[in-house]
């Protein structure tokens, strides 16, 4: 399914202020119609109901005591998830050379499916993925260039997720680097630099096994779509200050539960769960997912049965995949969104995620509208925030600095009594 995604260049801390003005949600809901893909083409906008609903049911957090608990198993202990390709990525760069490049310290080499995963310092990290037998073009079907490389591989660019896509002989890889409040440096020079040291390795001849795990790495992990960019970095900002709270936080523009192949969400936190074993995965990530989905080679709309019975097998089955494993799992909804025919997704989305989540023990759900929308649960543009009318959203979508913090601020009353920890204020 087509997926285009919106420049994030705009995207800095200016003044004070968190500007995501360009980090736009690569949604087919933010355009008229129709979505395109590879032979396909999928109607999104021609037959979806609103659900209206009310701030007393998805708007609040769902603790029920009818939850499911997860039987007794043995946990997936290989992040690779029995890709060779992942286990290859980790195979391709050593820790000095991703050190000189970005500081340190670096930690092991972490396959967490589709990439490879390096964690730097205390917040940040570099993922590289391997694609054998695919093309640069297919590679890089879903975005669009931001930067021409010259001389490495075959053919490179940096795209407007911020990944460095290259492409040698039968092989395409990305690179991407990311750490908590910096949306718009694209490390051009860096990632091409690592990118000629990827090449320079070469791949290796024989099959790999799956390496012993790293130790457990921080207890929370927090990810989702480019709406989870701003909230993370508030999280990381005014929160994440303990080792009981330290977090791993990530965000993919574009990305979302419904088009995995795009990025393939559910199998990633399944991923990250197995190899990182986090005690908490806090999720934000919908405002891609108002896109009409494939089921049985018919597309079904969004807030049809069909939709809602596919997205909710998706959502739960994503869901008990982490309590499975032995995590907690925080699921953050949408605020209401300016755009209607977004805002009537969204509502959909929310409802759908609060259902599952009340039958899953350790699930919470939380809608932000609790916190961001008006009286009247509609979209707000501004609050009053300690007296005074404030700016809270960007583009109808996405929150600003004032908005990140209220968000990170309500969900910390939550992150505390689910890992059994104080959070600070």
């Amino acid at each position: 399914m087509r997926r285009s995604i919106v420049a994030v260049t705009a995207v800095a801390l200016a003044g004070g202020a968190l500007t995501l003005g360009a980090l736009a949600s690569a949604s087919s809901a933010h355009s008229a119609g129709r979505c395109h893909g590879t032979g396909r083409t999928c109607v999104t906008g021609t037959d979806t109901r609103a659900v209206t609903t009310s701030s007393n049911a998805a708007a609040s957090a769902t603790t029920s005591l009818a939850k499911t608990r997860p039987p007794q198993r043995k946990r997936i202990d290989d992040g690779s998830l029995g890709s060779q390709a992942a286990r290859t990525a980790c195979s391709l760069l050593e820790p000095s050379q991703i050190s000189k490049e970005f500081g340190g310290p670096v930690g092991q080499a972490t396959p967490t499916f589709p990439y490879c995963q390096w964690l730097i310092g205390k917040d940040s990290w570099l993922a590289l993925e391997v694609m054998p037998h695919t093309t640069f073009n297919t590679a890089t079907e879903y975005v669009d260039t931001l930067v021409t490389v010259r001389g490495l591989g075959q053919r490179a660019i940096i795209a407007n997720n911020r990944f460095c896509y290259f492409t040698a002989g039968t092989t395409s890889y990305w690179l991407l680097y990311q750490t908590p409040g910096d949306f718009t440096a694209l490390n051009t020079a860096q990632l091409v630099s690592l990118g000629h040291d990827v090449l320079a390795h070469g791949l290796p001849t024989k099959r790999l096994t799956a390496e012993p795990s790293p130790p457990k790495g921080p207890p929370i992990y927090f990810a989702g779509d480019s709406t989870a960019a701003g909230p993370e970095w508030a999280w990381w900002a005014y929160h994440e200050n303990r080792t009981t709270t330290r977090t791993i936080a990530e965000y993919e523009v574009g990305s979302g539960l419904v088009a995995k192949d795009f990025f393939n969400w559910p199998r990633h936190l399944l991923a990250v769960v197995a190899e990182r074993r986090p005690k908490l995965v806090i999720w934000m990530g919908g405002a891609n997912d108002g896109q009409a989905v494939d089921i049985d080679g018919r597309y079904a709309a969004v807030g049809s049965k069909a939709w809602d019975e596919a997205y909710a097998q998706t959502v739960g089955s994503a869901m008990k995949s982490l309590v499975d494993e032995g995590c907690k799992v925080l699921w953050i909804g949408e605020p209401a969104m300016q755009s209607a025919s977004l805002n009537s997704y969204m509502q959909v989305i929310d409802s759908i995620d609060a259902d599952q989540a009340a039958k899953y023990r350790g699930v919470v759900f939380f809608n932000p509208g609790l916190v961001l929308n008006d009286r009247h649960g509609q979209y707000a543009g501004s609050l009053v925030i300690h007296g005074q009318l404030t700016p809270v959203r960007l583009d109808g979508i996405h929150l600003n600095q004032a908005g990140s913090v209220v968000l990170a601020d309500a969900i910390a009353k939550y992150v505390g009594p689910m890992l059994g920890t104080k959070v600070p204020s």
